[in-house]
């Protein structure tokens, strides 16, 4: 029983682990900042839908690409490949549907804005932020139980009120309203990732080729 502890343990710290380089930390702070650039002019004379989207569309496949090649060249030069047990393996693919649906909630909020849905929708505008903040929060709250991942309650937290806070410092900084609040949190966060990062950078070094045979 003893020893069956001892490894579930070490096997709870293994998966904690998971979260301690700041690449997840980098990742969601990078698609936070994706929703502050939609309303920024278009690029490159584009027209205007096309010279929207292309700007959020290539940070968020720079943030794909960020925390692929960041596990791959960061994390697991370091720590290795764990092979979990049966319930770990299914808190990873959790992990990976947040992935997946993380990117897909990207890829609808760059959508809905353009289609007028919104303006059909006989709602007040501040309750309708306030749904949106809520509607985010809770399935952020259930994948941090979930995943043992508790960062993210804190990020869920501080992201439920950013729509409501662009509603409200519209008349007030305008175009750029949702580019200084998303960027804000999605720093934040950032700056967060890359402490965490840095700190991981420092306690894991990669082990030299032949140290094991110097002693």
């Amino acid at each position: 029983m003893t020893e069956n502890s001892d490894l579930k343990e070490l096997e709870k710290k293994a998966y904690r682990s998971t979260f301690q380089d700041g690449i997840w930390d980098i990742y969601i702070g990078m698609l936070i900042v994706v929703m502050g650039l939609y309303d920024l002019d278009p690029l490159f004379g584009l027209p205007d839908i096309p010279g929207r989207l292309l700007l959020p569309i290539l940070l968020t496949v720079m943030a794909v690409v960020f925390f692929t090649l960041g596990k791959k060249l960061i994390t697991v030069p370091r720590m290795g490949l764990v092979k979990f047990g049966p319930k770990r393996k299914a808190a990873k693919k959790k992990l990976m549907m947040f992935l997946i649906v993380m990117f897909f909630l990207n890829i609808i909020f760059l959508i809905v804005p353009f289609t007028g849905l919104l303006n059909d929708l006989e709602i007040d505008a501040y309750v309708l932020t306030l749904c949106i903040g809520l509607f985010i929060t809770i399935p952020f709250s259930v994948v941090a139980y979930f995943l043992d991942f508790k960062r993210l309650y804190y990020y869920a937290i501080a992201f439920a009120p950013s729509f409501l806070l662009v509603e409200l410092l519209y008349p007030l900084l305008e175009s750029l309203t949702s580019l200084i609040v998303f960027l804000s949190i999605g720093g934040s966060i950032i700056t967060i990732g890359l402490v965490f990062l840095v700190k991981f950078l420092k306690a894991y070094r990669i082990p030299k080729e032949g140290a094991d045979n110097e002693h």
